[in-house]
């Protein structure tokens, strides 16, 4: 006996409405279009996550859906001028705070260079002797003239 004959579930392509298989993109991003129509330069050319985060200014969750970036990114900023004034308000955020953030850095350096150039006094001051007094054959002493601290030495 032969065996039965199957019938495929052929998938019918988007593009051309022609039966086929399987094809890249219906196995990776679940798209209903054959190889023969995929057109890697221009329509189904596929772009990095990041690229997509940065050109269209979507977040992770938005490319999660698995909708495609140019339709969600429309659905967020609602048309392609919004989107072009968000880009540049970010970019003018962006050089704001490199710019506070330089501004930051010099005004630290300005005070390590002016803290280093002033001393605290501190409440210990460095004693002043006077002359030296003798009080045996080999022993001294210095009496400090700010304080009058003591000190007592020998001499070999």
């Amino acid at each position: 006996p032969l065996a039965p004959v199957l019938e495929f579930d052929y998938l019918i392509c988007g593009d051309c409405g022609k039966e086929f298989m399987d094809s890249y993109l219906m196995q990776h991003f679940d798209w209903a279009t054959c190889d023969n129509c995929r057109d890697a330069e221009d329509k189904h050319k596929l772009i990095t996550r990041k690229e997509a985060k940065e050109e269209y200014l979507l977040k992770d969750c938005d490319l999660d859906k698995r909708e495609p970036v140019i339709k969600r990114s429309l659905e967020v900023w609602g048309s392609e001028e919004s989107l072009q004034e968000a880009k540049e308000l970010r970019r003018n955020n962006r050089e704001k705070m490199k710019q506070k953030k330089f501004d930051k850095k010099v005004k630290e350096l300005r005070h390590a260079v002016r803290s280093s150039l002033w001393k605290k006094e501190s409440s210990v001051h460095e004693h002043e002797y006077g002359p030296e007094e003798t009080i045996d054959e080999d022993t001294y002493k210095k009496t400090c003239t700010v304080c009058g601290h003591e000190l007592t030495y020998e001499k070999m």
